[in-house]
């Protein structure tokens, strides 16, 4: 029940973030309890070890994101601004039960390449020029939760049953 719930938040992201180019702030929220309370079913007091991890991983990749684009434009720079919105930052800290550090590194990086071409691809149906960054990511997320439930190949997700 706990999976199916996650799902349908996973989705209701792409689509609100795919029209409005906005996520409802409770999402993330909903998202990360979700994904604590599935994970810690078969990993214990670990899950909180493997969030920790995570969540520096993003804020050093955040960090030093904001200290380039800082540099580079010779002052500070809100990168929510120009370049990254608050949902997508909500939603990358929100999924970070569900990975071991490799494989969040992994997602993280294959998530950006996949929004890019996703991006690329459907240009010419979109209404707006920016990037649905949490939803594309949150399309791949469902993917791959999806693939390591029904296949038999190298799971990428800590979520080991339906």
């Amino acid at each position: 029940m706990l999976l199916a719930v996650l799902l349908f938040c996973l989705l209701l992201m792409v689509f609100q973030d795919w029209k409005n180019r906005m996520i409802h702030v409770a999402l993330p929220v909903v998202v990360f309890v979700l994904s604590l309370l599935q994970v810690k079913q078969d990993y214990g007091a670990t899950v909180w070890t493997i969030t920790a991890y995570n969540v520096a991983f993003f804020g050093i990749t955040f960090v030093g994101l904001i200290g380039y684009m800082s540099w580079k434009n010779k002052g500070f720079l809100n990168p929510f601004e120009h370049y990254f919105g608050l949902g997508d930052l909500l939603f990358y800290l929100s999924i970070t039960p569900l990975f071991l550090l490799k494989n969040y590194v992994v997602y993280f990086i294959g998530s950006m390449l996949v929004s890019i071409l996703l991006q690329l691809t459907l240009k010419k149906r979109m209404k707006h020029q920016t990037v649905p960054l949490a939803g594309f990511a949150s399309l791949l997320l469902v993917v791959l939760i999806l693939k390591d439930l029904f296949l038999n190949v190298y799971k990428i997700t800590l979520i080991n049953k339906i």
